[in-house]
């Protein structure tokens, strides 16, 4: 089946993006009793994941043809080791695009685990996923726009 690479704009959220992509990094001393958390970061920060996305995020054909477009909820979890494990579709748009999210996701490559006082520990990731399709004179064009937070589970 030919697919349609996506030459992506990505669109975020000021307010969610800061979450999402960079480790909080604490500049305070820890004092005793405090529990200080860094989240997981994609390495190489923002751009890299951004750039990552639009290289790897392939839009199936059919669901071009059909103008899938949506927000989707998508679940990752970041390993001890910095590893993508638990992929899932919370929401998910369409069973081919779904299955070329979970594709993209399930290739990640490691990310800088969170820590907790330092020692890094398992976060589970959730975050919406925007898709949208718009056609002009020259074809499909597609967005993909991410907001989301990281949710420590573990």
């Amino acid at each position: 089946m030919k697919k349609i690479i996506v030459r992506a704009l990505l669109v975020f959220m000021a307010v969610s993006v800061p979450n999402l992509i960079h480790a909080q990094k604490t500049s305070t001393q820890q004092q005793a009793g405090e529990v200080v958390i860094t989240q997981p970061e994609f390495k190489g920060g923002s751009e890299a994941l951004y750039k990552y996305i639009l290289i790897n995020f392939e839009y199936p054909e059919e669901a071009a043809k059909r103008s899938i477009s949506g927000t989707m909820e998508v679940e990752f979890t970041i390993e001890k080791s910095g590893d993508v494990s638990n992929v899932g579709i919370l929401k998910g748009l369409d069973e081919q695009v779904d299955e070329q999210v979970l594709r993209l996701l399930k290739a990640m490559p490691r990310w800088t685990p969170a820590t907790r006082n330092g020692i890094p520990v398992r976060y589970k990731v959730s975050m919406p996923l925007t898709l949208k399709l718009s056609k002009n004179k020259h074809g499909a064009r597609s967005s993909i726009g991410l907001q989301g937070s990281l949710d420590e589970r573990y």
